[in-house]
């Protein structure tokens, strides 16, 4: 993009910028590491280090398309087009609200942002991905900027079946994929990865959003977030489910369980399962009944009831 249309901009502070720092490093990197398909959200983390001995001050605005720009090319060389959106965000004449970053020597300013926002995805292949960060909030001539290191990205075709996608076992390498099963399979699969305490694939089929915005406040804060800070609340989430300090029903490991009945319409699945949990001296049992949606061709699990009947 060689320059922005004429834009308004709100500063909350004022200051006279100058050269970047030699040191302050920019860099880019996968958010999340997973496969990615055509229609699949590729989530880049970018990163400002400071490893400079001078304070550095830039203007970050709230759309960071006035920041930040990304060129994505394939093995040729022919540069991907800009998305829709970052287009008419660039040239549509608009109030830019701006605020001043003080990066001290040795800290760290990082976001989050979806490529998609601002570069057209819809194609196969292999590219290199490289981000721009404008400190000043213009590309026009001669506007200082930084260059990132290249990302090598791989877009797959969907096969048709665009909430198929794929996850990465962090621990062995193994590739996780969505297959469309049935409700009660879809269950199955997730308490069996619950009993062999396999994370990943106990959170492959479930919608942890929707999980989590079962909390009011949860649902109260998620609604007044950025993007950024959305990804953040939900990866924090996982992590308390992980360590089973949230949710305790989902996530206690069933001793034995049964699918007691299944009964779906084509999008909305209900599963019922008998679970028990073995104590000294005494077994708990209790009546699960899993809620899924149909996306696409997958069912997702994204609520759930418990029933407690007594022990043993």
């Amino acid at each position: 993009m060689k320059k922005f249309f004429p834009i308004l901009l709100i500063l909350l502070a004022c200051h006279v910028w100058g050269d970047v720092p030699s040191g302050v490093d920019f860099s880019i990197r996968f958010y999340d590491k997973t496969i990615y398909y055509t229609g699949s959200p590729v989530f880049i983390r970018a990163e400002l280090n400071n490893d400079s001995p001078h304070t550095f001050r830039f203007r970050v605005a709230d759309s960071r398309v006035f920041n930040l720009d990304f060129d994505v090319r394939s093995l040729t060389n022919s540069r991907l087009p800009y998305s829709r959106e970052c287009i008419i965000q660039r040239n549509t004449n608009q109030p830019v609200f701006v605020r001043e970053i003080v990066l001290e020597p040795g800290e760290q300013y990082s976001f989050i942002e979806e490529l998609s926002n601002f570069i057209d995805l819809e194609n196969t292949g292999a590219f290199v991905v490289r981000a721009h960060f404008y400190p000043d909030l213009t590309t026009s001539a001669g506007g200082e900027f930084l260059v990132s290191n290249p990302l090598q990205l791989t877009i797959r075709p969907d096969i048709g079946a665009p909430a198929i996608e794929a996850a990465l076992d962090e621990q062995t390498g193994e590739i996780l994929q969505k297959n469309p099963l049935p409700p009660d399979e879809v269950v199955d699969y997730m308490l069996t990865a619950r009993q062999k305490s396999q994370w990943e694939k106990f959170f492959l089929y479930l919608d942890v959003t929707s999980l989590m915005l079962r909390d009011p406040e949860k649902e109260r804060r998620y609604a007044r977030m950025t993007e950024e800070e959305r990804l953040r609340l939900v990866t924090d989430y996982k992590k308390e489910l992980s360590s089973e300090i949230t949710d305790n029903d989902i996530v206690i490991i069933p001793d034995e369980y049964e699918i007691l009945q299944t009964s779906y319409t084509p999008q909305e699945g209900q599963v019922e399962v008998l679970q028990r949990f073995r104590y000294t001296g005494f077994t708990e049992v209790k009546r699960f009944t899993y809620y899924l949606q149909r996306k696409g061709r997958v069912w997702m699990i994204y609520n759930y009831e418990v029933r407690n009947l007594g022990t043993e």
